[in-house]
């Protein structure tokens, strides 16, 4: 069904937003909370009507919130993932508790950017969604090959997750726009609940599900570069009662790049399918397989610690050498309603993926700064992953106090096969004159190997409770405790490296919510996530490195305008990580422990509506993210990659009515402070502003955009790795798309 709602939060005020208040015996506090709320009486989750578990996004029931029809409340039986939040402000979102809870009343803030930020931005991969996401900040993309890591308030992770599974198993391509229906970033520890993550933060991807509305929409993409992409998106019911639905998506398309020599083809198909077996239970088989090509790319290199001297478009690898890739994921969920207020969760995720290809990569420097001798890289990934995950949400009193509470288990098994093999440079340096490179040289004989497995597996228990103290006074409690092994197998060289350990990750937090907008926060909150891979096996003589922890914890505010119309919010964080890996700057593509970090700082987020015209989400991030320990370190060196300031803005005008009506006109900023661009703080990438404008119009079934990034074509640099891994941004591009639903 097509979720229509009205982005007008003014004509709805606070209707439908399940605040409850009782008088107070303070003369203020009642003036305040009494005006134009129910009394408190009895809980809102008691008084439900038993109704059918619906599909994700369908329009069941009244809509709370923004006013989005699709958007149930955990008091009517929702569980789990949530449908569709039109409009550019979410009220909720369920990566902070894995339950369906107005962000207002949780203890920490979720940056989303939904469906139509994705389409305003015409974005195909869910990386570029970061450039308009506040406190994430772009680190080492593996040569364009993956989402390797970000940093999310100055703290690089590498966990990403899809509908509350990793995506991190492996080397999978970065994930395709196209059956995203929004993208949560969960800002502060998240390890109560994930598990193995960062105390920054994760991204959590939520896809689109199956609608009982028969509807197709068809797309078209042109763009600069010589990039052209087509989608089909259609779902529906497949019997007359509508208890069997469907989504399926479809992306397929071939892009070009500024990089000399660099283009890559992609193609994507997602079929979902839903089965409402009972009204009260519901299975949801999810697919997903995705095809990328690409030529593998490392960027610029720095030239005695200075960039521009090279042509942003200079590629230094060899042309025609591409890699390819597969990824094929399944989901399988199981929603079951014992009654009104307990139910379960069962889901799978099944996940196998390679890579292979070959590429030319920089390793030195002669001393004339012209040439520089590279290896030849050929390499074979493999991996299998399967995890299962059962959860029970119930609701009940203990002496007044209201609990939401969540008990969980997770069990994982990864198994990854690694082949990588290289020449040597000492032998054949490979050379090529950066200013005038000569390509098509033979290529070197391969003399060095790697071979190796890796199984990873992983037992865990969680629980959290969500505490309703009083009207105003609500609190969260969690933990999680993980039982991990790793055996990690050199067949070449040979080697073994095996750890085993146990890890209990906390996590409190506190809600004080003085009037129905406005909720003041506190939360702390600790991180595990062991230390393994090829530098475990590296470091395997003097045993592996022991596993990264963490302890966040941060103060904040929530405050709802317009009708909660428009969302701000602002927070005070510190972040302090022991037994951090960071990448060795002589480019040997292994890491060193630097011992301990910390980022400390604030953040100001706006997201939603502050007109009926007028959509925006902004932010600001000011992240102080320096070494405090370690052997060879300076105690304040900054972290490679993490800006001490950056910020955002997107905003969009919308005409609301006339002849106009259905244009919009917008445009954003974009604005990323000075770098440290490696470990050892040797150069620094510069910081730079980029605007961005985009124009739509909207008629009947039709809708037509024009994006044009970077329109000044200001030239800066994305990230970097070390001196011969920088990674420089897109000059101006142009993208074009038509769109039509039937």
């Amino acid at each position: 069904m097509t979720i229509r709602t009205s982005l007008n939060a003014f004509d709805t005020a606070a209707a439908g937003r399940g605040r409850v208040t009782a008088a107070r015996p303070h003369w203020l506090l009642a003036a305040l909370l009494s005006a134009g709320l129910p009394s408190l009486g009895a809980r809102a989750q008691e008084a439900v009507t038993l109704e059918e578990l619906t599909v994700e996004g369908e329009s069941r029931g009244q809509g709370v919130g923004n006013g989005a029809p699709g958007v149930r409340s955990a008091a009517s039986g929702a569980i789990g993932l949530i449908g569709p939040t039109p409009g550019y402000r979410t009220d909720r979102a369920v990566s902070s508790t894995k339950t369906d809870t107005p962000q207002r009343d949780v203890p920490q803030v979720v940056t989303v950017a939904s469906r139509e930020v994705i389409t305003d931005l015409a974005a195909t991969r869910v990386d570029r969604v970061f450039n308009y996401t506040p406190g994430v900040a772009q680190q080492n993309n593996f040569g364009g090959l993956s989402v390797f890591s970000y940093a999310i308030r100055g703290v690089t992770t590498s966990e990403l997750y899809k509908n509350g599974f990793p995506l991190n198993r492996g080397t999978p391509p970065p994930p395709d726009a196209q059956n995203v229906e929004r993208i949560e970033v969960l800002k502060g520890p998240g390890g109560g609940l994930f598990g193995r993550s960062d105390p920054g933060g994760l991204v959590n991807i939520i896809t689109k599900q199956p609608t009982t509305e028969r509807f197709v929409e068809m797309g078209g993409l042109w763009g600069s570069f010589g990039q052209f992409r087509g989608t089909v998106d259609s779902g529906g019911a497949l019997n007359e009662d509508g208890t069997l639905a469907y989504r399926f998506n479809l992306a397929a398309g071939r892009q070009n790049s500024f990089r000399d020599f660099v283009d890559g083809d992609r193609l994507l198909v997602a079929p979902v399918l839903s089965w409402q077996i009972t009204p009260d239970t519901r299975i949801t088989v999810e697919t997903e397989f995705l095809r990328n090509r690409i030529v593998f790319d490392r960027g610029v290199i720095a030239i005695n610690g200075r960039l521009g001297l090279l042509p942003i478009s200079r590629f230094l690898g060899e042309p025609g050498q591409s890699t390819y890739q597969t990824n094929n994921t399944m989901q399988v969920r199981v929603d079951h309603r014992f009654n009104a207020d307990w139910q379960m969760r069962l889901a799978t995720h099944f996940n196998t993926g390679t890579l292979e290809g070959e590429s030319a990569e920089i390793r030195s420097i002669a001393a004339d700064n012209r040439t520089v001798s590279r290896d030849r890289n050929v390499r074979d990934y493999r991996w299998d992953t399967a995890i299962g995950q059962a959860e029970v949400i119930g609701r009940f009193d203990t002496a007044g106090i209201g609990h939401t509470m969540l008990l969980g288990f997770e069990r994982e098994s990864t198994d990854s096969r690694t082949v990588y093999n290289r020449s040597t440079i000492a032998k054949n340096p490979f050379a090529i004159d950066i200013d005038d490179p000569r390509y098509g040289q033979p290529l070197p004989p391969i003399d060095r190997f790697r071979n190796n497995l890796e199984r990873v597996t992983n037992t865990a228990l969680y629980a959290q409770d969500q505490l309703t103290l009083s009207p105003e006074w609500k609190a969260l409690l969690g933990v999680r405790f993980d039982f991990f092994e790793q055996s990690f197998r050199e067949r070449i060289p040979r080697s073994q490296v095996d750890q085993s350990y146990f890890a209990a990750t906390p996590r409190a937090g506190l809600v004080y919510q003085p009037l129905p907008e406005l909720a003041l926060y506190t939360n702390v909150g600790t991180s595990f996530r062991p230390n393994i891979g090829p530098d475990a096996a590296a470091s395997s003589r003097s045993g592996p490195f022991a596993p990264e922890t963490g302890l966040g914890y941060e103060v904040g505010a929530k405050i709802d305008l317009y009708g909660g119309a428009l969302s701000l919010t602002a927070a005070a964080f510190r972040v302090d990580r022991q037994n951090v890996l960071t990448p060795e700057a002589n480019g040997s593509g292994f890491s060193v422990a630097v011992g301990g970090v910390r980022s400390q700082g604030f953040e100001l987020t706006a997201a939603g509506q502050i007109t009926p015209e007028i959509k925006l989400l902004a932010g600001y991030v000011y992240a102080d993210a320096v070494v405090t320990e370690d052997p060879t370190l300076r105690p304040g060196t900054p972290l490679i990659n993490v800006p001490r300031h950056s910020g955002s803005l997107l905003a969009v005008h919308e005409v609301q009515g006339g002849p106009w009506k259905g244009l919009g006109l917008g445009g954003g900023v974009r604005g990323v402070g000075e770098r440290a661009a490696d470990a050892v703080n040797s150069f620094t990438l510069p910081a730079y502003i980029a605007v961005d404008a985009l124009a739509y119009y909207r008629y009947e079934n039709f809708r037509f955009s024009l994006n044009v990034e970077n329109i000044f074509d200001s030239e800066y640099y994305e990230s970097s790795l070390n001196r011969f891994r920088v990674y420089p941004g897109a000059p101006r591009r142009f993208t074009g798309t038509l769109s039509v639903r039937f």
